[in-house]
């Protein structure tokens, strides 16, 4: 049986570890990317224990760290305030800060090594082409000129808000969210001995929440949320000094104060979390960000989106070795088992982000007061648990 010919919209974190999973079991595999390379914007860098466990086995994490494209064992803490007097109970897991465009151009090397894989740069996807109810194709630009793309399955790892979404029919639910956040990146090369060895994150009340997170190439970046106009801050370069420089914690503070200024990279990232009811149509499937846009709360939207590839790939291949069609059969199987953990962390981001907002005070008394029932009770405040994700297709 001839393999079908599989089209990635979008080469980010799913697309590229959903191309090399396929790839490399003998799929065909032609990803559309609209960025002219694997630089780009500020991005999600925090794996989760599973995640990095997968790319270890793959031998894809040595291969990381060997190039300084990794930081391991980096723990996600929670503080109210900043002199961390409360530390917010929880589960304590080392993870891993990866270099999102040093993985990108590693999965692309290794997909690489097979005559079916193409990946075109700066490709952008107009519309999906549709006959007799079925996605068939894609329209897309590319250096001006328009092409259409066709395929036997459409997956498409676009990221938030995908606006295939609604050309393909899909209905979608969004849910109350917190304030948008500024993310800055500074480059610390000239003081590495005071990066963070973890991911820091501080609850302020009345919804400021600052993040701390050090990253490869020793580079700091900083995510600074409240509610407000966050790109009239970013411009009144005074005003955005007064509010972010009392957060950073003391060592941090007389380097970000050195460095903030109007050279200073930046982005204001528009917090959204929402969801397709459906996650697939006729002919196309959506996954990570696409079928669900996470907060940046905890790092989720990264590593859910990953974990959505290891179980695409494994229904996919095993329909593909039991000569099953790839139909909707298959696909809401895939949605089906990834949705309980979507709902539970989206749940979960929309609880935190109605509980940032109360005042200072009230969250360290909510807080002290947490922390003496769990150690009253023994225990750790643990979510509710998820089947483990075996990614079957995801080798050396």
């Amino acid at each position: 049986m001839k393999p079908p010919r599989i089209v990635i919209v979008g080469g980010g974190p799913a697309g590229m570890v959903l191309a090399y999973q396929l790839v490399t079991n003998g799929v065909p595999v032609r990803v559309l990317e609209r960025h002219p390379d694997f630089e780009r914007e500020f991005r999600g860098e925090l794996l989760q224990a599973p995640v990095v466990e997968a790319l270890e086995r793959a031998g894809l994490f040595a291969a990381l760290l060997e190039r300084g494209q990794a930081l391991p064992d980096i723990e996600r803490v929670m503080y109210v305030g900043k002199r961390r007097t409360v530390r917010v109970p929880g589960p304590r897991e080392k993870g891993a800060v990866v270099s999102q465009p040093g993985m990108l151009a590693l999965l692309h090397e290794q997909c690489l090594r097979h005559p079916h894989y193409r990946l075109d740069f700066g490709a952008t996807v107009l519309d999906a082409v549709q006959e007799e109810g079925r996605v068939v194709a894609l329209r897309t630009r590319r250096d001006g000129v328009e092409e259409r793309v066709d395929g036997d399955l459409f997956i498409v790892c676009n990221g938030r808000n995908s606006h295939l979404r609604k050309s393909c029919g899909l209905e979608t639910e969004q849910f109350e969210t917190t304030a948008d956040a500024l993310w800055l990146r500074f480059d610390l090369s000239d003081a590495p001995e005071t990066l963070p060895t973890s991911l820091q994150v501080h609850m302020f009340g009345k919804g400021r929440v600052v993040v701390f997170q050090p990253s490869t190439r020793h580079r700091l970046h900083v995510a600074y949320s409240e509610p407000g106009d966050l790109n009239r801050l970013r411009k009144d370069l005074p005003e955005l000094r007064r509010r972010l420089l009392p957060t950073v914690p003391e060592a941090l503070q007389p380097h970000v104060a050195r460095k903030l200024d109007e050279e200073t990279e930046w982005q204001v990232l528009r917090i959204l979390v929402d969801r397709v009811t459906r996650w697939h149509a006729p002919g196309v499937l959506f996954l990570g960000d696409a079928a669900h846009t996470m907060s940046p709360s905890g790092g989720q939207g990264l590593n859910l989106a990953i974990k959505d590839t290891f179980v695409a790939a494994n229904h996919l291949l095993d329909a593909l070795r039991e000569d099953r069609p790839l139909d909707a059969a298959v696909f809401q199987r895939i949605q089906d088992e990834r949705q309980p953990e979507v709902d539970r962390v989206q749940a979960g981001q929309t609880r935190a982000g109605q509980m940032v907002l109360k005042p200072l005070g009230v969250l360290h008394l909510m807080f002290t007061l947490l922390g003496a029932v769990m150690a009253l009770a023994g225990k750790k405040m643990q979510g509710a648990a998820e089947p483990a994700i075996e990614p079957r297709y995801f080798i050396a």
